[in-house]
């Protein structure tokens, strides 16, 4: 017996559906466990349908609590190519009816992939199976004990060719399964609403102009198997997204960010015209008193000059970060600013005649401290941030850590520009790419720590 997984078509981060569900499984499974039915996952990425031979309810009920991509997972009883063959596949399967069904309350929960079906139509269909049913006469549409799946799937190009039909039990549905953060069941005031809608960026108070989007921040927490006590690193924190989505998985957040006006408000974030808020501070950690979550720890700092001890134990379990690109938000680093620093020989000349060793002392100190804030930022490449983001990552992140973060790149050279991602001390685990225009997008990488009892 087989399991379905019934996917979610996202426009725009379909190619991560793939990921995600492995990531979740290995969070919520101890043991490793041979997911694939067929080996090439890549002939997934476009499909709505995954058949799978892990067969835990209670594993695919966890699984469903995080996943932002997944839309249910059904006990697959039988399937076929027209009605006909489904038919007469369920006809050897008798049983299934008889051990689900007796003595429940039950519904069908009808699905079609490729083409609308309106409500006459349905009727037909379900009738079509009225022979397994006639024992069983317990309907209840609104509080069933078992939802029987029928699910159609159509040809993408041409809507009146049937591809699949699928039937079974609905092991967990999104559409009525509860969230497992208590912070959902207070704020959710519709109950079948998605649970990530409620920390979507038009309800959080303060509003930054390159926000990840809140979909994605939650799929990159998932890649990056967050779980509860973790330490989550974000090297390019700017508003603090990424760390709002962590800290709902109960993560012990750090970041750090070398715009110190997105860490305070400054000029670049507002506030939610659409809320009330009980001020009109718009600093970083507004959103995280908005949803009762733990506050991060916020620093200012320049990534290609990291301020981390390297010498002590890696401590970072994960790193989910979205690093700055195009017009609005550029990466940069700090530069001594050497038109405005005097030098240190110019300042003992003024003190030449005095013999007061003392006041030379305090001169020196003056100048280091002129020196630290005669300072000025300028734009570097995307390449440098990379390589300077998986330095950090590198001596920071425990053996099999994670690191998620996105890469823009041009679609024509996007193998080329992959090649940056090699790095001895990670593997790369996957890179999907989500498409922006007609020569752009940027990829969802996800990289591992090795082992450094093995990496070289």
């Amino acid at each position: 017996m087989s399991y379905l997984i019934w996917f979610r078509s996202h426009n725009r981060y379909d190619d991560c559906k793939i990921s995600e569900l492995k990531s979740l499984l290995e969070i919520f499974c101890d043991k490793r466990k041979e997911l694939w039915l067929n080996e090439k996952e890549n002939n997934y990425k476009g499909e709505v349908f995954l058949k799978v031979n892990i067969t835990e309810e209670e594993l695919w009920k966890n699984v469903l609590s995080r996943s932002i991509l997944i839309k249910g997972v059904v006990d697959l009883w039988g399937e076929g190519n027209s009605y006909d063959d489904l038919l007469k596949n369920l006809t050897t399967k008798k049983h299934l009816f008889e051990n689900n069904l007796r003595n429940k309350k039950w519904c069908f929960y009808f699905n079609s992939f490729g083409k609308v079906v309106n409500q006459i139509d349905k009727k037909k269909k379900m009738d079509y199976f009225k022979i397994f049913f006639d024992e069983f006469r317990d309907i209840d549409l609104i509080n069933p004990d078992v939802h029987i799946a029928l699910f159609e799937e159509y040809d993408k190009k041409n809507s009146k060719i049937l591809k699949k039909v699928y039937f079974g039990k609905c092991i967990v549905l999104r559409k009525y399964q509860n969230s497992i953060f208590n912070t959902y069941e207070k704020t959710t005031e519709k109950p079948k609403i998605s649970w990530w809608k409620n920390y979507a960026l038009n309800k959080r108070p303060i509003l930054g102009p390159t926000t990840t989007d809140n979909e994605l921040a939650f799929i990159m927490c998932n890649i990056a198997k967050i779980k509860n006590g973790h330490i989550v690193l974000d090297p390019f924190v700017g508003s603090g997204g990424l760390l709002v989505s962590c800290s709902i998985f109960n993560a012990i957040c750090i970041g750090n960010d070398i715009d110190i006006r997105l860490l305070k408000g400054y000029r670049l974030s507002y506030l939610n015209p659409h809320i009330e808020h009980q001020n009109d501070k718009k600093n970083i950690f507004q959103n995280f008193l908005h949803y009762n979550l733990n506050m991060p720890d916020i620093l200012v700092s320049d990534n290609s000059k990291p301020i981390w001890n390297f010498f002590h134990k890696p401590w970072v379990d994960a790193i989910v970060t979205d690093p700055p690109y195009g017009n609005r938000a550029t990466i940069r680093t700090s530069v001594k600013n050497s038109s405005n620093a005097k030098n240190k020989g110019d300042i003992i000349n003024n003190n030449e005649f005095n013999e007061n060793s003392a006041i030379i002392n305090n001169n020196e100190n003056e100048l280091e401290r002129k020196n630290t804030l005669n300072k000025k930022t300028i734009n570097y490449r995307c390449a440098a941030a990379i390589k300077d983001l998986l330095n950090i990552a590198s001596h920071t992140l425990v053996d099999n850590g994670m690191l998620v973060f996105l890469l823009p790149v041009q679609l024509k050279t996007i193998k080329e520009e992959i090649e940056i991602l090699n790095h001895s001390d990670f593997y790369l685990i996957s890179y999907d790419l989500q498409t922006l225009t007609s020569f752009s997008g940027r990829l969802i990488v996800s990289m591992q720590r090795k082992n450094r009892t093995f990496s070289s």
